[in-house]
């Protein structure tokens, strides 16, 4: 069995100004960005991974975006989602436990 998983950064899942789905979308984006460094996932591929509707992508797109996780292209009619860097260096480990 393959060992698969979705990687969040702490900074991303600590963050209380977003959503815990919007925290889960950016993982399926990170996973989706792995070999082209994008994703270019529509709503509807994005909303049936994560059993939602595509209203609710778009919120939580929105969300992201806002919140300065992502940015977002469109080339030639096709969108592309890029991860920005996320800082951890605020985040002290020690708070978590």
């Amino acid at each position: 069995m393959d060992n698969k998983y979705v990687k969040i950064p702490i900074s991303v899942l600590m963050d209380k100004s977003i959503s815990p789905n919007a925290k889960l979308l950016y993982g399926v984006i990170v996973v989706l960005s792995y070999v082209r460094d994008y994703c270019f996932a529509d709503n509807t591929y994005l909303s049936e991974t994560l059993n939602t509707i595509n209203r609710t992508i778009t919120r939580l797109i929105k969300e992201l975006k806002d919140s300065n996780y992502i940015y977002i292209t469109n080339e030639k009619h096709k969108r592309k989602i890029y991860i920005k860097d996320v800082s951890t260096s605020s985040i002290d480990i020690e708070d978590l436990f």
